[in-house]
């Protein structure tokens, strides 16, 4: 044996994972860090199957904006990937299944990209926001919070005045953002179902 293995990926699912991988860890090395990427795949999260890439110590980067952008890094990569498939489906003359093709793969490469900046943990959205608002565990943190503040517990005005604010924006945040993507599912069964 040689040493080298054959992927049996599809060549698409393993050209989008290097652009990846490449985008997290140029984020990182430009932001001062050595970014560990340590793993790289595809996660099931209902209904979709979502590309990700794991870089272990983004958290010892210099700046909290260097973590930002280390996090934003994948998904504007995988918008940036879409750019020559867009242009194509643009401006070149192509049939009509191919047309329809290009227009689903834009599609769904635009809803994964998206969905990556969805801020609701393990999502890049929420790392974002947790280095914006400079906490590392926000969602827990927030969740301890509001029941106790929900409760009307004592122990909820121990907190310091900043991290009742946001914990509070975060709770009620999220709720929002469910809330919309809920409302988005529905419309879109709705039109599915009507429009058959």
């Amino acid at each position: 044996m040689n040493g080298f293995t054959q992927s049996r990926k599809p060549a698409g699912r393993r050209g989008a994972a290097v652009v990846l991988a490449l985008a997290l860890g140029i984020a990182g090395i430009s932001a001062g860090g050595a970014a560990a990427v340590a793993e790289i795949g595809l996660r099931w999260r209902l209904p979709v199957l979502i590309m990700y890439c794991t870089v272990d110590n983004y958290l010892y980067l210099r700046t909290r904006w260097h973590r930002i952008a280390t996090a934003v890094a994948g998904a504007v990569m995988n918008l940036l990937f879409l750019l020559p498939f867009f242009a194509l489906w643009l401006f070149a003359p192509l049939d009509r299944p191919t047309h329809d093709a290009l227009a689903g793969l834009l599609f769904l490469g635009s809803v994964q990209a998206l969905t990556m900046l969805v801020p609701l943990p393990p999502l890049d959205g929420y790392k974002i926001v947790s280095q914006w608002a400079g906490a590392t565990e926000l969602a827990t943190s927030s969740r301890a919070y509001l029941r106790l503040a929900l409760r009307r517990d004592p122990a909820a005005a121990a907190y310091p005045r900043r991290a009742r604010t946001v914990y509070t924006a975060y709770g009620l945040g999220s709720l929002l953002v469910l809330a919309v993507l809920a409302a988005a599912v529905a419309a879109v069964i709705q039109h599915l179902l009507t429009s058959a």
